[in-house]
């Protein structure tokens, strides 16, 4: 059995049950954006509901309130919507003001050019990891080119690594709370198994993967750190079996990553100290 949450948990947020200042109808609204995802990218209103665990008829005022404020596109034939294009000046506003961002642009970019791989920086938000920033090489397809796929922390790289600054008591709680189901049939999904590839990365100073997301891709991720030493990303560098043996990739990938994931920490921590 798989341990950890649900995929959609409808209940308030720890803390804000009783809280004046909690809006219920705000919270669902996002809940309405929420239910949108890369396996999902366009909903009814009754799949919105069945999502969301709204009644059909709030999920529909939601929808259509999302729609006239142009958050959401509507299909005038299918009647189906999807995310419009007005989001995304949401999530520039976020990578435009982001410190990590501005310091991991330029490192990446050279880390990519050294191999000509792909390098990816992820960010870690709860028991997930989001890719913010993707250098694709350049025969990489589009859907690796694209920021803010959200990926599990227990069976990436990236979370690996994030995982590895962290002590093993904490590491396992994320682990825990996690929804450890495969992604394909040889994710690891046993929390013991996941913790040794974590005390493994800590030992290495990165982490290791294969095939864990997809099949025949190794996996390379070093941790990046704030001024107190606490992980807030991940450079990764995914390759590919045959042309990368999993020896080789850890033997040049894996200092290259931690090389660029330090340059990327010392800049973030200078930029902290400016303010």
């Amino acid at each position: 059995m798989a341990i950890g949450k649900p995929e959609h948990d409808h209940a308030q947020p720890e803390g804000n049950t009783a809280s004046a200042l909690y809006v219920n109808s705000l919270e669902k609204g996002f809940r309405v954006l929420a239910a949108f995802s890369e396996d999902f990218p366009a909903l009814g209103v009754t799949e919105i509901a069945l999502r969301t665990g709204l009644d059909k008829s709030a999920a529909q005022r939601f929808s259509n309130t999302l729609h006239q404020l142009g958050f959401l596109e509507k299909d005038s034939a299918t009647r189906r919507y999807r995310p419009a294009r007005k989001l995304m000046e949401m999530a520039y506003t976020y990578l435009r003001h982001s410190a990590l961002g501005a310091a991991a642009m330029p490192r990446l970019i050279e880390a990519g050019a050294v191999y000509k791989t792909t390098v990816n920086l992820a960010e870690r938000d709860d028991t997930d990891m989001i890719y913010s920033i993707r250098i694709p090489h350049v025969k990489a397809a589009y859907a690796a080119t694209v920021v803010g796929r959200r990926i599990p922390v227990f069976c990436s790289a990236a979370g690996i690594a994030v995982l590895s600054r962290m002590s093993d008591d904490e590491a396992m709680e994320i682990i825990r709370r996690s929804n450890l189901t495969k992604r394909i049939p040889s994710t690891i999904v046993d929390p013991d198994r996941i913790m040794k590839m974590v005390q493994q990365a800590r030992r290495r100073g990165f982490a290791a993967t294969y095939a864990q997301q997809l099949p025949r891709e190794i996996s390379i991720a070093a941790p990046i750190t704030e001024f107190r030493g606490r992980p807030v990303g991940a450079v990764q560098i995914p390759v590919y079996y045959p042309t990368w043996k999993q020896s080789e990739a850890a033997a040049k990938l894996g200092p290259l990553a931690v090389e660029t994931a330090d340059a990327i920490s010392g800049a973030l921590i200078a930029s902290e100290q400016d303010y």
